[in-house]
């Protein structure tokens, strides 16, 4: 049973999360309620791992184990800046605090909130060897699986540079220049691409890193 809802947490936080990208074609109001409703889960998810964090501390760190530790650690720290940064661009849901820091907050909101969407999929990356293994083994329609795949991946690096979502990592622009008029089906598909692009990423890094350590198992 907890699995399933850890599993339930999860995917509703990717499709919020996905939903949150798009927040110039909703109204403010339910941008910020949605926002609430992503921290809450983002919360959530943290109190069903407790093991994550009891563990920190705990046994070796395998190259693997350093990567998957770090891509978390960021999430985490990138999550608590798009909270704050939340906090203060509020004119909604915390308006009453009556911080006036707007300006500040938003500074601080676009570059956080799309280091947490690209850190959001690396971190999906990290879990995905888990899925494929309930699966179980590939079948013969493996190799279409990773055309589509490459296909996916080679669209969203096209996204995420004619879109110049890069320049918000690194705060190059002070806005985002959005298509108001896109399609909603086109949005979701291009951000959906582009969070593919880390998840494949991180699933091919800590594939790689497993593997090396299962050959220095076996060497010794």
């Amino acid at each position: 049973m907890k699995s399933k809802v850890k599993t339930g947490v999860d995917i509703a936080m990717t499709a919020l999360f996905l939903c949150q990208m798009g927040y110039h074609m909703m109204d403010n109001r339910i941008h910020e309620w949605t926002g609430v409703t992503l921290c809450v889960l983002f919360l959530l998810h943290h109190a069903l791992n407790p093991g994550w964090h009891l563990g920190l501390f705990r046994g070796r760190y395998p190259a693997s184990r350093v990567w998957l530790t770090l891509v978390d650690l960021l999430l985490t720290l990138a999550m608590a800046a798009v909270i704050v940064s939340a906090i203060l661009v509020s004119r909604h849901v915390f308006d009453f605090l009556g911080l006036r820091m707007r300006a500040v907050g938003r500074r601080i909101h676009m570059p956080a909130t799309m280091w947490a969407f690209v850190l959001t999929g690396l971190h999906i990356g990290l879990h995905w060897h888990i899925v494929l293994g309930k699966l179980g083994k590939p079948g013969k329609r493996v190799w279409l699986a990773r055309l589509v795949l490459v296909a996916t991946v080679a669209f969203g690096l096209w996204e995420f540079a004619t879109r110049g979502l890069w320049m918000e990592l690194f705060m190059l622009r002070e806005f985002a220049f959005l298509e108001y008029g896109e399609p909603l089906a086109v949005f979701f598909a291009s951000y959906a691409a582009v969070l593919c692009v880390w998840a494949a990423l991180s699933y091919y890094i800590g594939k790689a890193l497993r593997n090396e350590r299962r050959s220095r198992t076996k060497g010794r």
